[in-house]
């Protein structure tokens, strides 16, 4: 899937600012990129579930300076081939329902901290127990020792 294939959006400063949020949310570790594995849970999530080797080409288009990982300006040229234009705070809204609700199997309206440290776990499983533990404390404001959608909105989202 070469660059030239996919057809880029201009993003506009919403939309920046959602892609930066979310990066910042997968980026666990703050150190400023992300890994190919999560480049791949992102897609996903976005709806656009790649194979192994069409993320290993994806690395090969946008890795600009060949680290190995994805730095936010080459997400952000990665991304604006994927974001639809009109993408506005509802439809995000919609599609991390779609995602809060694939965790909450039970219907709730809340995910155990518990299965939430599984998914950072599963999104960088380099990142030590203490950190997981500051980041649900963090998001887990009401300490209910559980994260209900306006919570997991916040961390997507970052407002």
């Amino acid at each position: 899937m070469e660059k030239s294939e996919l057809a880029k959006t201009e993003l506009s400063k919403d939309q920046m600012k959602i892609l930066k949020d979310a990066f910042d949310a997968f980026d666990i570790e703050k150190k400023g990129s992300i890994s190919l594995e999560v480049i791949g849970t992102i897609m996903e999530l976005l709806g656009y579930g790649m194979s192994e080797e069409e993320l290993k080409e994806v690395m090969e288009d946008y890795d600009e300076d060949e680290s190995g990982q994805i730095e936010f300006e080459e997400f952000i040229e990665l991304a604006s081939n994927y974001v639809e234009p009109e993408e506005d705070y509802d439809v995000l809204r919609a599609e991390l329902r779609e995602v809060f609700m694939m965790y909450d199997k039970d219907g709730t309206g809340f995910i155990p901290v518990n299965s939430f440290k599984a998914i950072l776990r599963e999104l960088d499983g380099a990142v030590p127990e203490n950190e997981l533990d500051e980041i649900v404390d963090e998001i887990d404001a009401d300490s209910s020792g559980t994260v209900d959608f306006e919570e997991f909105m916040e961390v997507m989202t970052g407002e």
